[in-house]
This record gives C-alpha cells, sequence and structure tokens, in this order.
C-alpha cells in the first residue's frame, strides 16, 4: 500500500487545532472504519480499524491516536509527527509500515500495519515458563533480522542523497515483534533521531530503557547507529545466556553501571552451552568503546549469518513460525476468533479486551517492566515527550506488549434526562500506581505492609498512594526489606531485593582430609599444522604448539579444532611415566 504523509512542516510552537472530538465504535476516521478501541494509555489509545475498497477489498489496521489534552502540547504532538515522519520513510520488511499520518477532528493519528504477534519480551518468557525456551540458533535468526532492518534504517538517505542520520536508541525486547508467522519486526521509533527530527533532543537528555542503553546514550553523547549495535547485543545476550546484562534496583544505578568500565562478561562464561564463536561475535557488540564494536548493523548481521551456516540445519521464518505455534497455539486461536469476529461485524469492546489481556506483561528473564528513562526530568514518572514503546506495541492487537497499557473501560450508556437527552462522557480514572518486584534469587516470598502478596517476580497494580513496606522471605536466605515510596497516580517503580545467603553452620568437627592419591604422570609436546585448539576430556589444555604439557600416565583421546579452517579431529597419545611424547602432524 502506498503511504501517505500529508503533514506541512509547521514551525515550533505547533498551531493546534480545537478541541478534538471523541471516537467511538463504528466511526470512520479517513479510509478507516473503528471496530473497537484495545487499549488506552498515559498518551495515546490504540484501535482496531479495517478499511475496505470495492470488489471486496479489506484490510485490517491499527490506529494509534493522541489523547484528548495532550493534541494541543506542542513538544508531545512535534514528537508525534516526527515518529511519523521518520517511520514513513523506512519501508523494509523487518520494520513495521506506517500507511498514513492523519487528523480527524482535531485529533492526530498514524495508521500502521496489523502485525499479529509476540514481543521478544514475552517469547522468552512464556518459554522458558513452559519448559521450551527458545533455542539459540532461533534466537540468533532473529537478532539477524533486526539487525537487517536497523542496517537498512542506519544508511537510509532522503530524497537529495543526504544520509537521514537515523538512530532508534529504543532498541529493546519489547520493541521486537516475531510474528505468529515468523515475521520479526522492529517498532517504535518514537524516541528515534534523525539528523532531520524537527523536534530536537535537548543536549545532554538522555531517553530510552536504561537497562538497554549503550554507554554513549547513558552518557548523554552523540550517537550514531553503533549505540543500536550495543543494545541488540545486550539482547541477544539475554536471549541466549536467559539472564540479565544489567539489572539494578533503580534507573539511575543501571544507567551507572552501563555507561562505567567494568568488564561485560562473556556469554558462554554466563551459559556453558552457549558455543564460544558465537560469544565472541556478542562480545564484540558489546564493545565499551564504539570503535571496538561492529562498524555497521550490517556488519553485525553477517557475523550473526555465519555463525548460523555453521549449524546443522540454518533456521528460517518456517522454523521460528513452528516455535511461536508450538508456545502460542491458544492465543493464536484467540487472534483467528477476533478477526472473525470483526469481519461479522461481530466484534464488542469485551472481545477484543478478553483477547488483549490474554497477552503478556512479562519483560526479559530476571525483570517484568523496564520503564523508559528521561534523565533530564528523574522526578516524573513517565516524561510527556517520550511516547511510551508500550503504546506502540499494543496497537499491534496483542502482541504480547501490554506491560504499559490498561483495557479500555466499558462505555455505558450515555444517561439521558429530561427535557433533552444530554450524552456524558465518562471521565477517565487515573491511573494505579505499578510496582514490580524481583528478588535475587527469584522465587522469594513476597510481603507488602505485612501481608503474603505471593512469589517473586510479580507486578503489583493495586497499591495505594504512599509509603510501603516491601519484605522478601526465602529458605536458606537472609531476610530483605525495603521502603518504597508510591507518590504519583501511573507511576512505574521496580524494587529489586538481594537475598544474602544465611551462614553456613560450623560443623562441630572439622572432616577429616581426603587421603591422597598419588597419581603418576608423563608430558606431551604437540604440533600441528594449521594451529588446533586442543581438547581433552572436554577440557581445553590450549592452542598448539603445546610444550612438555603435564598428563596422567595412560592413553589419552585428545580433540583438535580449528573453526576457522573447518577442521574437528580426533587423536590418540600415549602418555608414559617421568617421560615426554612428542608429536608433530599437518591436518
Amino acid at each position: 500500500m502506498k503511504k501517505v504523509l500529508s503533514v506541512s512542516h509547521t514551525p515550533h510552537p505547533l498551531a493546534m487545532p480545537e478541541a478534538p472530538s471523541v471516537w467511538q465504535q463504528g466511526l470512520t476516521v479517513g479510509r478507516y472504519n473503528l471496530l473497537s478501541r484495545i487499549a488506552v494509555g498515559g498518551m495515546a489509545e490504540i484501535w482496531l480499524a479495517r478499511q475496505v475498497g470495492p470488489k471486496g477489498f479489506e484490510k485490517f489496521i491499527v490506529i494509534k491516536r493522541i489523547l484528548d489534552g495532550l493534541g494541543t502540547d506542542p513538544e508531545f504532538v512535534g514528537m508525534f509527527l516526527d515518529e511519523a515522519r521518520i517511520a514513513a520513510q523506512l519501508n523494509h520488511p523487518h520494520i513495521v509500515q506506517i500507511f498514513d499520518l492523519g487528523e480527524e477532528a482535531g485529533a492526530f493519528y498514524i495508521a500502521m500495519e496489523y502485525l499479529p504477534g509476540e514481543n521478544l519480551s514475552t517469547i522468552a518468557r512464556t518459554g522458558a515458563r513452559q519448559g521450551k525456551p527458545l533455542p539459540i540458533p532461533l534466537a540468533v535468526r532473529i537478532i539477524a533480522d533486526v539487525a537487517e532492518g536497523l542496517g537498512y534504517a542506519h544508511a537510509k538517505t532522503g530524497p537529495d542523497g543526504v544520509l537521514l542520520g537515523i538512530v532508534h536508541r529504543d532498541v529493546s525486547p519489547q520493541n521486537l515483534l516475531v510474528t505468529y508467522d515468523g515475521v520479526v519486526k522492529v517498532l517504535d521509533f518514537g524516541i528515534a533521531k534523525a539528523a532531520s527530527r524537527e523536534s530536537a533532543t535537548m543536549a545532554g537528555q538522555v531517553k530510552g530503557k536504561a537497562a538497554y542503553m549503550s554507554p554513549e546514550q547513558a552518557r548523554g553523547v552523540t550517537l550514531d547507529g553503533r549505540s543500536d549495535i550495543f543494545s541488540l547485543g545486550i539482547i541477544l545476550f539475554e536471549v541466549v545466556t536467559r539472564s540479565r546484562l544489567f539489572q539494578f534496583s533503580d534507573q539511575f544505578a543501571a544507567l551507572a553501571a552501563v555507561g562505567g568500565n567494568d568488564p561485560i562478561p562473556l556469554a558462554h562464561e554466563r551459559n556453558p552451552r552457549v558455543p564460544e564463536a558465537l560469544s565472541r561475535i556478542i562480545a564484540q557488540a558489546l564493545a565499551r568503546d564504539p570503535a571496538q564494536r561492529y562498524p555497521t548493523a550490517r556488519h553485525f548481521q553477517n557475523a550473526l549469518e555465519e555463525w548460523l551456516r555453521t549449524q546443522q540445519e540454518v533456521p528460517g521464518s518456517a522454523e521460528v513460525a513452528s516455535y511461536m505455534a508450538e508456545i502460542f497455539g491458544e492465543r493464536i486461536q484467540e487472534r483467528a476468533r477476533l478477526l472473525e469476529a470483526a469481519r461479522a461485524g461481530d466484534l464488542t469492546p469485551s472481545i477484543a479486551r478478553r483477547v488483549a489481556s490474554s497477552a503478556t506483561g512479562d519483560s526479559m528473564p530476571g525483570r517484568l517492566v523496564e520503564e523508559e528513562t528521561t534523565l533530564e526530568q528523574p522526578w516524573r514518572p513517565r516524561s510527556r515527550l517520550a511516547l511510551a514503546g508500550a503504546a506502540v506495541l499494543l496497537l499491534l492487537v496483542g502482541a504480547g506488549a501490554m506491560f504499559a497499557l490498561r483495557p479500555a473501560p466499558v462505555e455505558s450508556p450515555a444517561p439521558v434526562a429530561p427535557p433533552a437527552p444530554v450524552a456524558v462522557q465518562p471521565a477517565l480514572p487515573p491511573a494505579p500506581p505499578v510496582l514490580t518486584v524481583e528478588t535475587d534469587p527469584p522465587g522469594a516470598q513476597i510481603w507488602v505492609n505485612g501481608q503474603d502478596v505471593g512469589r517473586s517476580p510479580l507486578v503489583l497494580d493495586t497499591l495505594t498512594l504512599g509509603e510501603h513496606t516491601v519484605a522478601a522471605t526465602l529458605e536458606g536466605r537472609k531476610e530483605a526489606t525495603r521502603q518504597v515510596n508510591l507518590a504519583y497516580p501511573g507511576e512505574r517503580t521496580t524494587v529489586v531485593l538481594m537475598l544474602a545467603p544465611e551462614p553456613p553452620k560450623l560443623p562441630d568437627k572439622p572432616p577429616k582430609p581426603e587421603p591422597r592419591i598419588s597419581i603418576k604422570k608423563g608430558r606431551l609436546t604437540l604440533d600441528t599444522t594449521p594451529w588446533t585448539r586442543v581438547f581433552w576430556r572436554g577440557k581445553k589444555l590450549g592452542d598448539t604448539p603445546l610444550i612438555d604439557h603435564v598428563l596422567p600416565v595412560g592413553r589419552h583421546q585428545l580433540k583438535l579444532v580449528n573453526e576457522e579452517k573447518n577442521i574437528s579431529t580426533v587423536i590418540e597419545v600415549d602418555i608414559r611415566v617421568g617421560l615426554t611424547t612428542s608429536k608433530k602432524l599437518r591436518l
């Protein structure tokens, strides 16, 4: 479908139209018929809509509309229009498509493609919960597709041939969607940076999710595409190790860690099942110095593709779709029923909400919700300039990113009072504060104000404003307690309680030392052409040439590996007591 982008570049401040009218089911907005409001957040509301044409033409889309009240905020509207202008210039299979930017009765909206699927957060969590974690080759396939989409965006030029300088700046698991057909999409260019964007970010301002920022982004300096590569490297590290890379009690501690100089762990050290070759690829993407990373996202993609070609079976979209069907079969059927109801004209808000509520708000293992951080205004729960990435995810109708949006309230019929009927639009109640509680290790019993509320990790959205005492208990660990102040409606706070192990009980009598067994040993000198990595009983001895390496006496099998030369072979050596066995091989 041809993209329509018909918004003039109005100089700041934006001239705002009259107060917008209320949208409702059945209303025609531009070329689209509104079917049902799926959800509403603090910044925007999301609608499922349908475009119809002659001779049975039909296309489902989703519409994101600025909420009443924010449509008169010049900075917010400027950012909303920036999102549409940037994304509308991008036409790539791995980037969500923007079809239209319009205005209806004073309300700006964006129409974009309908993508039934789940974000990577939900995929990782759901697979782990079902005992079917995302296989490493499939995770690499997904990240390679994302790198391809980002590489396209980074290299995009305008009509004049000048590089647009697009940097996503919010590459996180919630903004990576996998459809049920196995197609990978990059979402939410809401805070993307482009050299030509009109509502520019102020110098020194930091936006994005702290745990997925690059060091230079955390420091608030000028960014290029290598910043997105670092963020994508974090995601790949987490999905293959099934653990968080950066996890701290608050966003500012995370920013300090991301922007610091501490060594970043290697993926294969965190999870021995990660091949060392893949671990080295991830390590280069996670180099703190941008000059040491892959120069472009395409280079990162190529490295991942080369690793995939070394696997016994190279996965593609079909294998990804098969995995999605395996863990989301029931939810896929729910989505199908949603569309059938829409086609039959039977779609009601309750049906849409029921389907939407089946989506989880889970994030990556170790943390349930990642908040966007705007360092310039730390006292505000969410920046008005930040069009939440969660709102964009929700427009995918159950793409598994409901964490920042709540279901739209059921709208009761307007009361009628004589002598003339008056329609009263009920005001939306203030959003409750949301407290996410995590523990290290997870699975601890959580107590709030002395009451048992469940086991970690969990999300609490029923607490009142004010001070709360949060405690965690776990057998064999010391109790941890934290005072939390929920000060704002809609505030999202994450608390991580560290449970230190109880000190071990000393035995009454010291244990008897184990008798030492004398093992007779000899030495091995081994040289190969080309060089190889030498393994004995699964343990790496080193790279050839090995000189006088001590081994127990006897016959041993050694595995010789050189991945660059595609060499993997096994040899036998005899080690004799007190002697040196020497071998020189050409492979």
